[in-house]
């Protein structure tokens, strides 16, 4: 699963527009990631004013390694493409072959990025007004679906090493499958980048232990069947079916109030992980772009209106999906705080006065019993993974109030919980004060001497408790 966070990054990057061939909405998000490594393109026009034809181009590039080579793609590539001769002919399938090869070739001549080893799966799709087409091309296992008559229909396919097909050129270049990855490393088998397996120079590049050539699959549109497409990386794919997202697009736009951004982002909430118990699914960047398809002089307004007309009767709603796939989590019975984890940062959640009494609840109130409701999870989920998270089995478990559970990830509560404040002085300098304060040096100084700090004996000595406030003066 790789490193994870204590608490998710949910700062979320919005872009939506319209042209006259298509719309879109894309949401990105971190996650509980250490790091995004996602990029992406939205250009729903790649060619100038003047050309004859109208070609829309969109991408999601999935990270892995660093976020370098994703990073450049999601810069790069509508130059590139432009660049290419297949492209200026007419011949999109070509055109995105022609793409991802000369992205590589363009990589290998960075003198910084050739040795990177970061890579990024792509996925792609060209919509052409002229040619009535979309093509849609694939490295890795992002994924891309279209809507058709409100079912998926696949436009590409996941690049997994235990595919015979790719099995056997992983094989035919001297590689292996081991433990469903590509050297028991890489758990995709085609992506940009990656230059540590594409290094045999007697192999042409389709023929590599991994290879950025893409599949190509091609659509005749059909725009009273045709709705929408949906790119998304496998974050999204690992939590949802094709069938499960594009029924979540349908169901956001039965609701008559919501955006292709507004729809994008609330996919994402369904997906991402409410903790970081259980079999990992969620965790992961998360890149959606919701792609309409508009008929001839028809505003998205009138787009959302017609596939509204449409009445699918979609039977699940975003609440229902996201408790069916996180089946393990106990989620409030309330709807309205099902999305908590990916809505509200942490010290919005939970504010100082919660946080002390809480803290007061679960370990202050002298009931050893308060602190079986609490369990810490240090275990490592993989082998370069170390997290140490605060697990819950539930809303008002882990001497948690009715107003929520701790925040035990801030500190100003838990100083302020022990009677110790951080007030902002001159010059935006930070001073901690607060009745405690002497208690905690003295403890420090103590445990730094290797002392125990002895309970308070009414037989003590009372010389013995002045020369102990001496010693902390001094400190």
């Amino acid at each position: 699963m790789g490193q994870i966070l204590s608490n998710p990054v949910i700062d979320k990057e919005h872009h939506s527009g319209e042209d006259r061939l298509t719309a879109f909405g894309l949401c990105a998000m971190q996650g509980w990631r250490m790091s995004m490594e996602d990029a992406h393109v939205v250009q729903p026009n790649v060619l100038n004013a003047s050309d004859k034809d109208h070609i829309a181009l969109y991408s999601i590039f999935d990270g892995h390694g660093g976020a370098s080579v994703a990073q450049y793609c999601g810069e790069k590539i509508p130059s590139i493409l432009q660049r290419q001769k297949s492209f200026k002919s007419g011949n999109l399938s070509q055109a995105l072959i022609d793409t991802y090869l000369q992205t590589d070739e363009d990589l290998l001549k960075d003198p910084v990025l050739r040795n990177d080893y970061s890579g990024c799966t792509a996925t792609s799709i060209l919509v052409s007004k002229l040619q009535k087409k979309l093509v849609c091309g694939n490295s890795g296992d992002s994924r891309t679906v279209i809507s058709v008559k409100g079912r998926a229909k696949a436009l590409s396919y996941d690049h997994k090493p235990t595919l015979a097909s790719e099995r056997s050129r992983i094989i035919a270049a001297k590689g292996f499958v081991e433990m469903g990855r590509v050297n028991g490393n890489l758990a995709l088998s085609r992506a940009i980048g990656d230059f540590e397996f594409k290094s045999n120079s007697e192999l042409a590049p389709h023929e590599q232990i991994v290879t950025a050539v893409p599949d190509i699959i091609e659509h005749e549109l059909n725009y009273d069947d045709d709705e929408f497409v949906v790119l998304a990386c496998d974050g999204i794919w690992d939590c949802l079916s094709s069938q499960d997202c594009v029924d979540l697009v349908h169901y956001g736009i039965s609701k008559g109030d919501m955006t292709l951004n507004d729809i994008s982002s609330r996919i994402i909430d369904v997906c991402c992980s409410p903790t970081t118990e259980g079999t990992g699914i969620g965790c992961d960047n998360m890149s959606i772009s919701v792609v309409a398809l508009l008929k001839d002089g028809e505003t998205v307004g009138q787009w959302f209106e017609r596939i509204r007309a449409k009445n699918y009767n979609i039977e699940v709603s975003f609440e229902k999906r996201r408790r069916q796939v996180f089946t393990y989590y106990h989620f409030p019975k309330d709807d309205a705080s099902i999305f908590e984890v990916t809505t509200k940062h942490p010290q919005d959640r939970f504010s100082q006065e919660n946080s002390a009494q809480n803290l007061r609840s679960a370990g202050g109130s002298g009931n050893n019993n308060d602190h079986d409701n609490m369990e810490i999870d240090d275990t490592d989920t993989d082998s370069d993974a170390v997290t140490s998270n605060i697990n819950r089995r539930g809303p008002q478990q882990a001497g948690s109030s009715a107003n929520g559970p701790v925040d035990l990830f801030s500190l100003e509560a838990l100083l302020g919980a022990g009677g110790i404040q951080i007030s902002q002085g001159p010059n935006n300098v930070s001073y901690i004060h607060g009745s405690a304060l002497t208690d905690m040096l003295a403890s420090l100084s103590n445990a730094a001497a290797g002392e125990m700090v002895p309970e308070e004996d009414e037989d003590k000595d009372p010389q013995d408790s002045a020369k102990n406030d001496k010693k902390i003066e001094e400190i």
